[in-house]
């Protein structure tokens, strides 16, 4: 039966990858996710990192990998300070494009999982399960020290604000205060994930104050799990693709590499009746009108550590994936 055509992947963007180093295992270093998307045809990608910002390790995977955007940004777990605003200011003025709040150092998350820095699936290296975890507004409801100043330099620098591992009173909170402070850039991060998970109505609600529900692969991959694909088409109906978007959150090595995750999840939700024009602009028209890039740089004829050569249009020859020989 034929059931339609393939979304072209050409132009996509995925605003959340995980790669290595990293604290967790990967499946693959910047580069390598980075020429896979190249190869794959993606216009830009995001790198995410639980213990670092990414903001110079974009910059030098574009110097490395031609053909694609790579841009970074900074998770506000213990590694850097917390709610640090200096570390978010430092960001900003190198470049990056998100303001990621508490992940796996998040107190939802420590009491989701039973400490801070672990799943139920994987352990980074280090995981507490003495800490209690960060909780971005106090007992009061107060934003704590530092949260108003991250706000106000995320809306500042017209940044992305995403709402990570926080408790879902946590969120409502922060998307109504983001939105008083003047960000603009909100999404809400996988939110059928266990940490947040939001059921659709409180999800409305924050998207109908102009935030962006992220959809990711990695809540409904095999070894997570966390819903099903028909609770993320129903939602997408629900809310409307024109406030949703659709990445990969991968980099685990269970997946496969985060452009071909991003690609399965792209077909999947269109061969369930989501429309190809609305899955286009859940993986294209939105997160590029987010992160507002600029013009794709010139493309060239370049070759990798292993002199393997990478064509003019970004796709590589003898790209390299775990487990196999070079294609």
């Amino acid at each position: 039966m034929t059931i339609g055509p393939f979304i072209d992947m050409k132009g996509a963007v995925d605003v959340h990858i995980h790669s290595e180093p990293d604290l967790f295992p990967r499946i693959a270093d910047d580069v390598g996710v980075a020429r896979h998307a190249a190869a794959a045809g993606l216009r830009a990608i995001s790198l995410k990192c639980h213990s670092e910002r990414t903001t110079s390790r974009a910059y030098m995977t574009m110097q490395q990998v031609p053909g694609i955007q790579v841009v970074g940004g900074i998770v506000l777990n213990r590694a850097v300070g917390g709610i640090n605003p200096a570390a978010v200011e430092a960001m900003l003025q190198l470049g990056g494009k998100h303001v990621w709040m508490p992940t796996v150092d998040a107190a939802n998350h420590a009491r989701t999982f039973g400490s801070t820095g672990a799943y139920d699936k994987q352990a980074s290296t280090v995981a507490k399960k003495q800490d209690t975890g960060i909780e971005v507004f106090d007992e009061a409801g107060k934003p704590i020290d530092g949260l108003m100043d991250v706000l106000d330099l995320t809306a500042q620098y017209s940044a992305i604000l995403s709402t990570c591992h926080l408790s879902v009173p946590e969120i409502q909170r922060l998307v109504r205060t983001a939105r008083e402070r003047g960000v603009e850039k909100i999404m809400i991060t996988h939110p059928f994930f266990r940490v947040p998970a939001l059921d659709l109505e409180a999800l409305r609600e924050l998207v109908d104050q102009g935030a962006y529900a992220e959809f990711g692969y990695c809540t409904v991959s095999p070894m997570w799990n966390h819903a099903a694909l028909t609770q993320v088409v129903e939602a997408i109906n629900a809310l409307g693709p024109e406030r949703c978007i659709l990445m990969s959150d991968a980099g685990q090595r269970h997946n496969p590499m985060p452009a071909e995750c991003l690609r399965v999840f792209a077909q999947s939700v269109y061969e369930s009746g989501i429309s190809e024009e609305g899955v286009e602009r859940m993986i294209k028209g939105n997160p590029l009108a987010l992160l507002e890039l600029p013009p794709p740089p010139p493309q060239a004829v370049s070759a990798d550590r292993n002199g393997s050569a990478l064509e003019t249009d970004g796709r590589a020859v003898g790209v390299r994936v775990p487990g196999g020989e070079a294609s």
